[in-house]
């Protein structure tokens, strides 16, 4: 119940903060252009609270917290040229086209604004840049059959440098589903050693819904030397039980030769609970012990897996990371690069959604959108600000969809009316108005339907 309510908090915080900054633009543009604003509301439905200022605009709360609206004098007025001509100076359908167009265009454009102020804040209080150091490469996977080894570096895919894990990430995105074979070019020992180019296809690449992309290619991140030996046994766990402690080194489980962590990590999970025979060295002698695992469910993962209760002995590795501190011009060129970055991510996501690249199941609504802003707000008040930023990007550049109801779509009417030297007629805008608010609909309920299976 906690969890419930901490995330309808930090989704009403994160919605009423996006959707305030999206309306401001679209008012302080229409301000700008003289155009006479009747109402400024949060939420959409029954009115809460108004408050009428000395301007003459209603600004008020209203009781579905799920959006808001500008509402401007002669926005709906009829098209034709003779009701045109009867409008007041100050209404909305009076103005030129190129100047409704900047008030439309503003909501989103705030948006966007907000991610790189807020991407500035975060690049200024100092970020940890993990860089693209392999820290493991799962069997028969993408990766290794394309030659990744551990400790391998990537340097560069496509021509394009990579510095950072996000870097690799938007880059797998986009090329997701593609038949180009990418050069991607790697270093061994972390960086330091020899260069090769490993080609990559991922034509037959899928992003699925809780899975990473990294995960679906079989690469995982450095954290440092991760070794077969116990750093940790939890008290009573099956480990325990059997004997194991801390600074054993497994070698072999079910007579098989264990050569990395994550593949006693592996044989754990496909162990469905049944007993494994692990042999530990310990002291320079070899004993043997039989493990049962138990089921175990994962909270944060929302699944159930066989638990063991042993963590690895991790050796710090130089060189994985680094803090940065950005002064307030580079970290508002960082920004203004992040945003851009994340504008591409979003709108070929959107392609790739479209042509199946991506699975519909990565679709996410409002429960995700809480589940995410609440996660974060638990890590710190940068992680949620760097949350907010993220989610800014995507309302910005998913409002200039082209699909009527949404500000591309109003856009579009007016491109029509740009070249076209008048406005699509009204019949045919609430067609167009109506088959766009059943798209979206559906989309949402689809979303939704996602966000309760992900639960």
């Amino acid at each position: 119940m906690v969890n419930f309510l901490g995330g309808i908090f930090y989704f009403l915080l994160a919605l009423g903060i996006l959707v305030t900054i999206h309306e401001l633009g679209h008012f302080l543009a229409a301000r700008a252009c003289k155009v006479k604003v009747l109402r400024f509301s949060l939420g959409f439905g029954p009115i809460i609270y108004k408050r009428t200022g000395k301007d003459g605009c209603e600004y008020a709360v209203s009781s579905i917290p799920l959006g808001g609206y500008v509402k401007m004098e002669g926005e709906n007025a009829p098209v034709d040229a003779e009701a045109k001509a009867s409008l007041s100076p100050d209404s909305f359908k009076a103005k030129p086209v190129w100047q409704r167009a900047i008030i439309i265009f503003a909501g989103p454009f705030f948006n966007i604004a907000l991610a790189v102020i807020l991407f500035t804040i975060v690049n200024m209080s100092g970020i940890s840049e993990r860089y693209a150091v392999v820290g493991d490469v799962t069997p028969m996977s993408i990766a290794e059959e394309n030659g990744f080894k551990t400790f391998d570096r990537i340097e560069s895919v496509e021509g394009k440098k990579i510095e950072t894990w996000s870097d690799f990430v938007y880059t797998l995105v986009e090329y997701t589903g593609s038949d180009k074979i990418l050069d991607v070019v790697v270093k061994t020992d972390m960086g330091k050693g020899s260069a090769r180019t490993l080609p990559l296809s991922l034509k037959d690449f899928t992003l699925n819904r809780n899975e990473s992309p990294l995960d679906v290619l079989g690469l995982k991140i450095c954290y440092g030397n991760i070794t077969n030996t116990l750093g940790a046994v939890v008290k009573n766990s099956p480990a325990d039980k059997a004997g194991l402690k801390v600074g054993d080194k497994i070698v072999l489980i079910d007579g098989q030769e264990i050569d990395s962590w994550f593949r006693i990590q592996e044989k754990i999970v496909e162990s469905n609970c049944r007993p494994m025979e692990l042999v530990v060295e310990r002291d320079g002698k070899k004993y043997s012990a039989i493990v049962i695992p138990e089921l175990k469910n994962n909270s944060r993962a929302k699944i159930s897996k066989p638990f063991v209760g042993i963590a690895a002995k991790v050796e710090p590795l130089e060189g994985l990371n680094r803090m940065v501190s950005y002064g307030p011009i580079e970290a508002f060129g960082k920004a203004l690069n992040d945003a851009v970055s994340m504008s591409k991510l979003v709108v070929v996501s959107a392609y790739k959604l479209i042509n199946g690249s991506i699975s519909a199941d990565n679709i996410s609504g409002p429960i995700a959108i809480a589940k995410g802003a609440q996660e974060s707000a638990q890590f710190g008040l940068i992680i949620f600000i760097s949350f907010l930023a993220a989610i800014s990007v995507n309302l910005g550049i998913l409002n200039l969809i082209p699909i009527p109801v949404l500000d591309g779509g109003q856009l579009l009417f007016l491109a029509y009316e740009a070249i076209m030297h008048k406005e699509p007629s009204a019949k045919t805008q609430a067609f167009l108005t109506s088959i766009g608010a059943a798209v979206l609909l559906t989309l949402t309920v689809f979303a939704v339907f996602n966000d309760i299976k992900g639960l």
